[in-house]
């Protein structure tokens, strides 16, 4: 069962205090019910009674406002969607005013708070990504390539009919090579730390058309150059995702990346002519759209994804704080 709110209760206590002090009155000064007189002066205080306690509860519905909007901000807070702050009453109670500069600034620490610890997550697992990618190049290709070379010593002394078995092993030995140098690429891309996100880019776009046999093509209006790497990385990993989606779901015969600037904000933008999706499908596929809005944050940034059945997909990413709050707000 529901318990009634403060502002109810307190309105209740004090509607029994001025019964009570009626009745205390009544009964003190002996007020007779039974004359006509007596009668109207029992009505006048029961008018008096009944208009004290509705102006002691709009009185108190209006110092109680504050509280309810704060309320309902704290029912709305989302740290996933940054932004939302309680507004400062104009003109209240210096207890209602403190209450709520406080909750504003709990929120502005919460915030940044998680907005530190996303970043150490994102940066740590951009490290062990890393870790991996060396550990397959330098490590797991060196041991496969010192197989290659065994094998190949070993076919030359031979026989003939054990010959063609060993060639065979050499294939598969150098598709493990190639399927590892591309899992260690994916991992944590040389281009992006050795040359930059412009390069990284078009590198990835190639791999995409090289693989897939769809055309795709990268428009460079600013190269982002300035972008902290965190940043960089964000970018990237938004485009390989959804290359992949493209990949695995469009269908689609054109795949178009763009790098830019809107009003100075930095932009990118994937867009195809595939299939499409809806909502429904979003979550029934797990095509990573989470992942994507939760990378999209980590750099102050927001995701907008538009598609529709039969329409194709555009997938933005743009990276600006103010926005990022405005958009949360």
């Amino acid at each position: 069962m529901r318990k009634p709110s403060l502002a109810t209760q307190i309105l209740a206590v004090n509607a029994l205090l001025i019964a009570a002090t009626a009745v205390a009155a009544i009964a003190a000064s002996r007020l007779s019910l039974d004359d006509v007189v007596g009668r109207r002066q029992a009505l006048v205080l029961v008018a008096g009674i009944l208009a004290v306690v509705l102006v002691n509860g709009i009185v108190l519905r209006r110092r109680f406002a504050p509280l309810e909007k704060l309320i309902d901000v704290m029912e709305r807070i989302d740290l996933a969607r940054p932004g939302v702050r309680a507004e400062v009453p104009e003109a209240d109670s210096d207890d209602v005013l403190r209450l709520v500069q406080a909750f504003n600034r709990m929120l502005v620490r919460l915030e940044d708070e998680r907005s530190r610890t996303a970043a150490a997550v994102l940066q740590g697992q951009e490290s062990e990504r890393a870790r991996l990618a060396r550990d397959l190049h330098d490590e797991c290709n060196q041991a496969l390539t010192g197989v290659l070379l065994r094998l190949q010593a070993t076919m030359q002394h031979a026989p003939e009919d054990i010959r063609e078995e060993l060639r065979d092993t050499k294939e598969v030995a150098t598709s493990a090579m190639d399927e590892l140098l591309r899992l260690a690429r994916e991992l944590r891309p040389a281009a992006l730390d050795d040359h930059g996100l412009q390069a990284a880019l078009r590198t990835q776009v190639g791999r995409f058309t090289d693989q897939t046999g769809v055309p795709a093509e990268l428009r460079v209006y600013d190269e982002l150059a300035d972008l902290p790497m965190h940043e960089q990385t964000v970018v990237y990993r938004v485009v390989q995702e959804s290359l992949s989606n493209v990949a695995r779901h469009a269908g689609a015969q054109h795949v178009i990346v763009e790098l830019g600037r809107d009003h100075g904000r930095p932009i990118v933008r994937i867009a195809d002519d595939g299939a499409g999706f809806t909502a429904r499908d979003a979550r029934a596929e797990g095509i990573g759209l989470v992942g994507m809005r939760e990378r999209a944050r980590l750099a102050r940034g927001r995701l907008e994804v538009q598609s529709s059945p039969g329409r194709g997909t555009v997938v933005e990413l743009r990276l600006d704080r103010d926005l990022w709050l405005a958009d949360a707000a």
